[in-house]
């Protein structure tokens, strides 16, 4: 039974979606992002709450990057720790169940991967069943349509980033509990919207990147395809 090469474009577009994404995510996930944007922002303290009383402590810029990188280990599954406090009690149990929410959020994300790149290399085989030219086809114009639907979300997120930011937490916590006073919670403290600009940013363009180069080399493999 044969295919459509559209229905083969599009699935290797999708596989390429999920597969990309989430592995983007986890490269820009780490420590030293935080830092570099940190830096970009110019901070270099933080004032957090110790919540056992009432009290502030000045965090530095060193602590705030060992505070995200207990974090982001955590989430990401590298660790069922949390974040070591120095003694201090700066997270509430609401923010310590958000967490453990998204962690169960990454540890669903990452079962896409294997499933993308299962989905973008079986569309291929089956393209690659009617000749090579057919299988650069959907390569090529896969990565173009990933392509442009990241671009697309990004160029509406630079002048709608809040309702997007809100409307991917309601569909990933529907429970709720992300919504944390700024004026009290040192998790919006470490994490503020610079943080997730930035972040946002360097996934969707390191995306675009990616797909740009599956297009360029697939495009000069047709090309070269057609000459021989």
């Amino acid at each position: 039974m044969t295919t459509s090469p559209r229905i083969d474009t599009a699935l290797f577009a999708l596989g390429f979606l999920l597969a990309g994404l989430v592995l983007l995510a986890l490269v820009w996930s780490g420590a030293r992002p935080y830092e570099d944007l940190a830096r970009a922002n110019r901070v270099e303290q933080v004032q957090f709450i110790d919540h056992r009383d009432g009290t502030t402590a000045s965090v530095a810029l060193s602590g705030l990057v060992s505070l995200h990188a207990g974090w982001s280990a955590y989430v990401t599954g590298a660790t069922t720790e949390f974040p070591l406090t120095f003694g201090r009690e700066f997270w509430t149990a609401e923010e310590y169940s958000h967490m453990a929410d998204v962690r169960r959020v990454f540890d669903g994300a990452k079962l896409l991967v294997p499933a993308g790149l299962f989905l973008m290399a079986f569309r291929l085989q089956r393209a690659r069943t009617r000749g090579l030219a057919e299988m650069l086809y959907v390569a090529r114009d896969g990565a173009l349509i990933a392509l442009i639907a990241v671009a697309l979300v990004g160029v509406v997120a630079a002048f709608a980033f809040d309702p997007l930011f809100l409307l991917f937490h309601y569909v990933f916590f529907p429970q709720g509990n992300f919504l944390f006073d700024p004026r009290t919670s040192n998790l919006v403290r470490l994490y503020p919207d610079w943080y997730w600009e930035g972040i946002t940013l360097r996934i969707g363009l390191s995306f675009v990147a990616l797909a740009a180069a599956v297009f360029v080399a697939s495009a000069l493999g047709l090309r070269r395809a057609r000459s021989l």
